[in-house]
């Protein structure tokens, strides 16, 4: 008993981290497993299989709260929203499935090298010109497909790559609206990513590490439900979306920074598809 209360309060600070990341991706309308992925790969160093979906599953629990804020407030465009998804969706089940066939190692370089191309992307759009982007009325599905894929495969891209479309879309008349519409394209692509990662063996190993799921979400779920609630109100109020994307930004350098830094200096046990990859087998002695 005693045990187990110590692993149910042993996350505690999950409550108040998880606010703060809620609030500031909802805000930003980017997608909350870019800085939950760090937190459970850096900080609670779990395996990156289960950092990877876990962070997925955790931002899947603020975006739901979010994307039913965003549908009673009729803050985002439908059709634009349907015709990216289309094409998103499908891509990021399939790269989600394929996650576990890639090297860990590699996933967790390409994530910390996302975060940094990330980062500058934002930055250097908004700094770029402060004059308004020509608008468009078409969908770049190319961009929905790249960006669904390596949802599927790093749990972040869509958003990166969906916010200049978003933007530029002559449907889109506030920046409300467009951080709306960006949190209803990078809900579902995530839910499709995260879907597209329950291959057989790795549901095995969610099994085995049930208790420590558990006493994670315990604490991160009612905080990312909270603050996804209180995102979409302060993105309203942003003037532009200048000042949603340049405060972001500055965070993900240095979370790219100690990702990159992670990757290269921890060997982690290397994955195979055919066997659990967070639970090991009790070793069996035969006795003579």
């Amino acid at each position: 008993m005693i045990e187990h209360n110590f692993l149910l309060f042993r996350y505690w600070f999950l409550l108040p981290v998880g606010f703060a990341i809620a609030v500031l991706v909802m805000s930003a309308g980017v997608s909350g497993a870019t800085l939950w992925v760090p937190v459970y790969l850096l900080w609670l160093k779990l395996s990156p299989p289960l950092a990877f979906w876990l962070g997925l599953l955790t931002m899947l629990f603020g975006f739901g709260s979010g994307v039913y804020r965003n549908w009673r407030d009729r803050s985002f465009d439908g059709p634009l929203v349907r015709r990216f998804l289309v094409a998103s969706v499908p891509a990021a089940l399939i790269g989600g499935w394929g996650a576990t066939l890639v090297d860990e190692n590699l996933l967790i370089g390409l994530f910390g090298v996302f975060l940094l191309f990330y980062s500058a992307a934002i930055a250097a759009r908004t700094l770029r010109s402060t004059e308004s982007p020509t608008q468009r009325d078409s969908v770049d599905y190319r961009v929905a497909v790249v960006g669904g894929a390596l949802t599927g495969l790093i749990s972040i891209g869509v958003g990166i790559l969906a916010m200049p479309n978003v933007l530029r879309h002559r449907a889109i008349r506030t920046p409300g609206t467009a951080i709306g519409s960006l949190v209803m394209i990078i809900f579902f692509t995530s839910l499709a990513a995260a879907i597209g990662r329950l291959r057989p063996s790795f549901l095995s190993d969610l099994r085995c590490e049930s208790s420590q799921l558990a006493a994670i979400l315990i604490w991160a779920a009612p905080a990312v439900t909270i603050g996804g609630q209180l995102g979409p109100r302060i993105a309203q109020k942003l003037p532009s979306e200048r000042h949603a994307r340049l405060y972001f930004s500055a965070v993900l350098v240095t979370v790219g920074i100690l990702t990159l830094w992670r990757a290269s200096s921890y060997r982690w046990p290397s994955a195979r598809v055919d066997r659990p990859i967070l639970c090991a087998k009790p070793s069996v002695t035969v006795s003579r």
